[in-house]
């Protein structure tokens, strides 16, 4: 009978935070690829691109740099984040009992998205939205009020006024940079203010001399009390090196 009582308290507080949660966030879930138009005129239809070794860039790389029009499964902004859950209440609301925290911090969990979204929108992102919002296994404290959740949010990079050179004649190619950042130091007060961080690593990242640099991934690891970890993945377009000879492929690439 105990167990039969907690389950169904556990259903009904359930209800009660997900009704709350849509109330107060009710961002759309991104719409996948074959939902969207087809790409307006001036965008690449091309769907592949050489990488440096000449073999083919992954399908899903390669749409991840090529539809900047559209949201993409491979472009990507993961951050890992500490929260009190008492900012997961809307106004009037107490914390629950003990053993219902984990289903108000799941239920809740993308109302923490949003002003990282905010974020976005006000630097490069033409548009964003929350692909998913979890609160990490194990990580409710009771005792401190706190929980890590894992927010991933999509997103699709504001128009650019040149288009795109051949394809044919160039090659994708990318860098990674990491950043850690100690407690105290700038890019460490919030998520959001890591997010910026990154987004400027981002930029650090890419060199003068590619061309079309964009942000196909990015990835804020922060706590109050520990070294932020910020991740910032680029790609941009170089010309073919000498004597490689492009051809269209004839089966599909890697991941494709």
């Amino acid at each position: 009978m105990p167990r039969l009582l907690i389950a169904s308290g556990l259903l009904l507080m359930a209800v009660g935070f997900g009704t709350a949660g849509w109330k107060h966030f009710r961002s759309p879930p991104p719409r996948a690829e074959a939902e969207l138009p087809p790409p307006p005129p001036g965008m690449p239809r091309q769907g592949w691109l050489i990488s440096p070794s000449g073999g083919l860039v992954p399908q899903d790389e390669a749409l991840a740099f090529l539809r900047q029009d559209r949201f993409m499964p491979a472009r990507t902004v993961t951050i890992l984040r500490d929260a009190r859950l008492a900012e997961l209440l809307v106004q009037g609301e107490k914390l629950p009992d003990a053993p219902y925290l984990q289903v108000l911090a799941d239920i809740r969990a993308p109302m923490l998205a949003e002003m990282l979204c905010k974020e976005m929108t006000s630097t490069l992102a033409a548009d964003c939205a929350v692909n998913r919002a979890r609160v990490e296994a194990g990580s409710v404290d009771p005792l401190q009020g706190t929980a890590r959740f894992r927010i991933e949010l999509v997103f699709r990079l504001k128009p650019e006024a040149e288009e795109l050179p051949d394809l044919g004649t160039h090659v994708l190619t990318g860098a990674r940079r990491t950043l850690d950042l100690d407690p105290g130091a700038e890019g460490t007060e919030s998520p959001e203010a890591a997010l910026a961080a990154a987004l400027v690593q981002a930029q650090a990242a890419c060199p003068e001399e590619g061309l079309f640099c964009r942000i196909q991934r990015l990835a804020v690891d922060w706590s109050e009390a520990a070294p932020v970890r910020l991740t910032a993945e680029v790609a941009w377009l170089a010309p073919l090196p000498k004597g490689v000879i492009a051809l269209p492929p004839l089966e599909a690439a890697p991941g494709g």
